[in-house]
């Protein structure tokens, strides 16, 4: 009896340590252009996990946008990188404000589905939220039903129920509070692109998220270094330092269950720069950011070992 007893808290003892353990993230980066399969830098690192945003439509609307669909699905399958597929408005200023019918909705998804049936990773809509550039922003019932539509459609794939531009007003409470009264109960996973924040170096709001929805699966779907955008002018130092201040804060929230960071490389467009490579091919800050934060434990990909840093440490 008390042999057996022993051996029991024997195996309880060693198993504790296994059940205190902080549960791992799985990386990601988010990049529309297919080149970065091409990259031996990238697939170095180990990511086996990509995010692309599409027109919802895509397929219905071919041309460049279809092909351009094509090419980067297929690198991606050829290297064995999973997708995760954002859908978005129509591309084309005369079409972003389009608000597609559930109807119409579920069936460009269908058409998707039949191009490209080994994909299985799907968000519903890209930053939703966002009313000066999405049509769903005064509409989070209807983005609702898009999920609700989405998951019939594709039995036993993983969506992310929602993409979240995270500024902290009331207003994105309040459109979260909405789309989930229709969503439904059951425990939605959740993409935030913390800029706002993580820019400044802050974390309250991501914080404030995981406190408020305590059943919500939280992914970080869209984040980085803004090396320029707007009035932030061109700085790879801070740039980098956000991406170590995102590793940081994402190691301390252990609800946080992935990580995409954007983008790979700088395509040249001046509105928005956040690349860890250069146009010219050149290695930023940020790419040995990466990698260092790739290097801890909880972040390691389970893909080929990620090279050391050749760069020095930032100062601070």
């Amino acid at each position: 009896m008390l042999r057996g007893i022993s051996i029991a808290l024997a195996a309880m003892a060693l198993a504790a340590p296994a059940a205190a353990e902080t549960p791992r993230v799985t990386m990601g980066m988010g990049e529309q252009n297919p080149g970065m399969f091409d990259d031996a830098r990238f697939l170095d690192t180990g990511i086996r996990h990509a995010r692309l945003i599409l027109p919802y439509d895509v397929v219905k609307a071919g041309g460049w946008q279809l092909a351009s669909a094509d090419l980067w699905l297929a690198a991606a399958r050829r290297e064995g990188i999973e997708p995760l597929v954002t859908f978005t408005s129509r591309w084309g200023n005369r079409r972003r404000s389009h608000l597609p019918s559930v109807r119409e909705y579920s069936r460009r998804f269908a058409e998707f589905r039949v191009r490209y049936p080994w994909v299985r990773e799907f968000g519903t809509w890209n930053e939703a939220n966002l009313a000066s550039t999405q049509p769903t922003g005064h509409h989070p019932r209807r983005t609702a039903a898009y999920y609700r539509a989405l998951k019939r459609r594709c039995k036993g794939c993983t969506v992310v129920a929602v993409d979240l531009l995270l500024t902290g007003n009331w207003r994105t409470w309040r459109w979260i509070r909405a789309f989930r009264a229709r969503a439904g109960t059951r425990r939605l996973i959740f993409g935030l692109h913390n800029y706002p924040e993580v820019t400044r170096l802050r974390s309250q709001v991501t914080r404030e998220f995981i406190r408020r929805f305590p059943r919500a699966r939280v992914w970080i779907t869209e984040t980085g270094g803004i090396v320029r955008h707007n009035r932030w002018e061109y700085n790879e130092d801070r740039a980098a330092r956000v991406i170590r201040h995102v590793f940081r804060v994402t190691n301390r929230l252990r609800r946080i269950e992935r990580l995409y960071l954007y983008n790979w490389r700088f395509d040249g467009n001046r509105d928005w720069d956040s690349g860890l490579i250069a146009a010219d091919g050149r290695e930023r800050l940020g790419y040995y950011e990466l990698l260092d934060g790739l290097s801890l434990a909880r972040f390691r990909p389970t893909g080929p070992p990620v090279s050391e840093p050749i760069a020095p440490p930032l100062d601070g």
